[in-house]
């Protein structure tokens, strides 16, 4: 079963540049760029339509979490097969909306920052459903094997909520204040990223069992920062950004054991992954730059400029 949030990668590589207000459109192959179009504002990250064909945008606004800067209200609707802006979905309150994600039905998920809320939002009708999850909502992840969406709240719990009911149904406790948040391919491990220590845990989606702590060999451990953590699409591996300490570390998904870490430009963020599985993408956020590098060795094999902000990346068919 294939993850809709995670699927493997295809020759098409989309960039989401937030501080310039672009999108990028690049040749995974290549690495060369093919279409750059301007986006109604700082756009952060993205979710693919099931059948590939529509992504959608969270227009965050400007500013950064708990400083923000006219804070938007909208998700931007992008046509992949003529790389353009469709339209935009208004949100009907002013949410910065940021994470986002698709369910197995084809609904939108994505965080409302300054609503404490997770938005359901039905893309044929732009129908928006709030589910009020007590905290500032940042990230969420989906797992579709257990039915269940997991929200992180950068507070030392996870909140639950059901996807067919759509209801707050648990909150995870974890040992301290998390941030970046994952779920691996088959739907049955929950990952997220310690604020305030260079770790990560596991945890089983199914029971909320803590099944694991894995330290990150930082070279420069500065708390709190933000750091973020993807799983490959294939299983194999589980790789980490640190923010502020400019560093990204590479796992083997079975056992959780360290294979590389290597120094980054400023500001590491999102991750994406090739074609193929043996190589990942990252963008670094404050130099404007993406590495490549095999997943394998943590061998930095290329790199490729965007316009400013790059923070999220995907490779699609």
């Amino acid at each position: 079963m294939i993850d809709l949030n995670n699927r493997p990668g295809g020759p098409n590589l989309i960039v989401t540049a937030k501080t310039a207000h672009k999108v990028h459109f690049l040749d995974a192959a290549t690495l060369t760029l093919s279409k750059t179009i301007d986006m109604p504002g700082s756009t952060h990250e993205l979710a693919f339509s099931p059948d590939g064909r529509t992504a959608y945008g969270t227009v965050y606004g400007e500013g950064i979490f708990a400083r923000n800067v006219n804070p938007d209200r909208r998700i931007a609707v992008i046509d992949l097969p003529s790389q353009s802006l469709k339209r935009v979905i208004d949100l009907g309150e002013v949410y910065a909306p940021h994470g986002v994600m698709i369910d197995e039905a084809g609904a939108l998920w994505c965080s409302g920052e300054l609503g404490n809320v997770v938005l359901v939002v039905d893309a044929a009708t732009d129908e928006v459903q709030r589910i009020d999850v007590g905290s500032t909502a940042h990230w969420l992840a989906i797992s579709h094997a257990t039915g269940k969406a997991f929200v992180s709240v950068k507070k030392d719990f996870i909140v639950v909520v059901d996807v067919a009911r759509r209801a707050v149904v648990d909150r995870v406790k974890v040992p301290r204040v998390t941030e970046g948040i994952a779920i691996s391919p088959d739907g049955a491990r929950l990952y997220v990223c310690a604020q305030t220590a260079a770790e990560f845990y596991v945890i089983d989606a199914r029971s909320h069992a803590l099944l694991q702590t894995v330290p990150i060999d930082e070279v420069n451990v500065i708390n709190p920062q933000m750091r973020r953590v993807r799983v490959s699409p294939d299983d194999r591996y589980v790789v980490v950004s640190s923010n502020k300490g400019e560093h990204a570390a590479i796992y083997a998904a079975q056992g959780h054991t360290p294979i590389a870490s290597f120094p980054t430009k400023r500001s590491p963020m999102g991750f994406g992954f090739a074609p193929g599985g043996e190589r990942a993408y990252l963008c670094c956020h404050d130099d404007a730059v993406v590495f490549e590098f095999a997943l394998a060795s943590g061998k930095v094999t290329r790199t490729v400029a965007t316009a400013a902000g790059c923070e999220f990346i995907v490779a699609y068919h």
